[in-house]
């Protein structure tokens, strides 16, 4: 079994570290060597009766292939990546005009620390969490862990280990440190402790290295709950709205591609029907002559000759009237 602790820099794992060394004391086959390299993971994750306990902060020369999906636990902790690189710079004591600072190594910064996010949180079944949420609530931080590990842990053995790792003992371990090193297991450096506050990036950054960093990581700032304070900033959350928009249509017209949808049945219709021009005009008019010719007829009286013709112009008429009268029903049944 592997448990690793890969927090980004300056976030709160090595107080992750501390508890899960504490809440794992006595379990077997615990080992916590600081000199563990990447290829020892993947044996320890496949060997049951190994408990290798690690922490790493991420490398840009990580590959996903060194580190186990099966076999190992994955602690991760993150901040506002603005407060972990400037808590970096305060740890190093670098000046605003030390040449490891500026707007570009704090940009490079920033990316790897994003690189390092993607990497984590992809691992299966990974813990994650978020420094701001447990800095101020390490009791709640130690229960989530035993849960996290499946350790029972007592209140006895909860109040003594937040006790172990209150800001007082610490400070002890720092001033251990600067005469007999860093111990394996609580990984406190002798500069460890910096001002931890929320936001301290303001006392730290300057406007360059803030807008830098802000450039690179805007829309993961306000994906993950900060606010961004530059025009920097909000060109990155566009950029990452644009994108986001293009693999949607991309994705949308790949799927129109690959699954053609069909098209639902219709039904076939007649084109509207042309109506005779002026078929009603010559009905009305023939209909008329027909009127008028049977009236004659029957006014002429005695003259048979012209009866019989009337008669017969009268017949004509209502038969040609007749016909287009039927004409125009069937192009509209049409």
């Amino acid at each position: 079994m592997l448990v690793l602790v890969c927090g980004m820099h300056r976030s709160g794992s090595t107080l992750v570290w501390q508890i899960t060394r504490l809440l794992l004391e006595g379990q077997p086959g615990l080992r916590n060597p600081r000199d563990v390299e990447l290829k020892d993971f993947a044996p320890a994750a496949a060997n049951p009766d190994d408990l290798l306990m690690a922490k790493v902060h991420y490398r840009p020369t990580f590959t996903e292939e060194e580190f186990p999906r099966e076999g190992a636990i994955y602690l991760y902790t993150y901040r506002d990546v603005r407060d972990a690189i400037a808590s970096l710079y305060r740890k190093g004591r670098y000046t605003k005009r030390d040449p490891r600072r500026g707007p570009r190594n704090s940009r490079l910064a920033a990316r790897r620390e994003l690189a390092g996010n993607d990497l984590w949180t992809s691992m299966p079944g990974v813990w994650i969490a978020k420094y701001e949420d447990f800095r101020n609530d390490v009791p709640g931080l130690v229960r989530n862990l035993a849960t996290t590990l499946q350790v029972e842990v007592s209140d006895e053995r909860l109040a003594a280990i937040c006790a172990e790792v209150d800001i007082d003992a610490q400070k002890q371990r720092v001033q251990a440190a600067l005469v007999v090193g860093i111990d394996e297991d609580s990984r406190i450096t002798q500069n460890h402790i910096t001002d931890g506050r929320e936001g301290a990036w303001r006392d730290t950054l300057t406007e360059g290295e803030l807008g830098a960093i802000e450039l690179e990581a805007g829309a993961w700032l306000v994906t993950h709950g900060y606010l961004v304070e530059t025009k920097q900033g909000k060109l990155n959350i566009s950029r990452a709205r644009r994108k986001i928009r293009a693999e949607a249509a991309t994705h949308t017209t790949e799927l129109d591609t690959a699954t053609p949808t069909k098209a639902p049945p219709t039904t076939a219709r007649r084109p509207a029907p042309t109506v005779v021009p002026h078929a009603k005009v010559w009905a009305i008019l023939l209909a008329a002559l027909t009127a008028g010719t049977t009236i004659l007829a029957i006014g002429i009286g005695s003259n048979f000759t012209a009866r019989l013709v009337l008669s017969i112009l009268a017949v004509g008429f209502a038969g040609a009237c007749g016909i287009i009268v039927g004409r125009v029903q069937q192009h509209r049944r049409r």
